[in-house]
């Protein structure tokens, strides 16, 4: 399996809040910056799946492009979903269903990987995008630090 088939694999596996799945594709010592005010350790990432597909059953990558150099996998995606549940994200109140049609700008998501495993995943942080695009988006004032 190449290192995109990996990526591709634990993309799915997100959008279907397959728990397993990312696990077993998520290194120990995984760390996710960019998308997140600080960055999420393993067990964060799979909360914030959960969170996410739980709020957004429709959430989708919608990745335009795959480019792998040796350890790393640079995708292109723009989130979309359909804010139907209860977003749960720490540090925040419940945000009950909109209903609104969620579709982020392009991201740029680079995936650094180390036998078979993802370790690390980095966008470029746009402020319109992630969860800070995401609660935006939904009309939500995203506290101060």
């Amino acid at each position: 399996m190449s290192n995109t088939d990996i990526v591709k694999a634990g993309l799915k596996a997100w959008e279907s809040n397959d728990e397993q799945t990312v696990t077993a594709l998520v290194a120990d010592d995984f760390k996710l910056s960019g998308p997140v005010p600080q960055p999420v350790g393993k067990q964060e990432f799979i909360g914030l799946m959960h969170a996410v597909v739980a709020a957004l059953p429709d959430f989708a990558f919608n990745i335009s492009s795959y480019e792998e150099n040796g350890d790393t996998v640079i995708a292109k995606s723009h989130i979309t979903g359909t804010h139907t549940g209860v977003l749960a994200l720490p540090g925040l109140p419940p945000i009950p269903p909109t209903g609104k049609k969620v579709r982020l700008p392009e991201e740029v998501q680079t995936y650094t990987l180390k036998d078979g495993k993802l370790h690390v995943l980095t966008t470029d942080a746009r402020p319109d995008a992630g969860i800070p695009g995401l609660l935006a988006q939904l009309g939500v004032e995203i506290p101060a630090h």
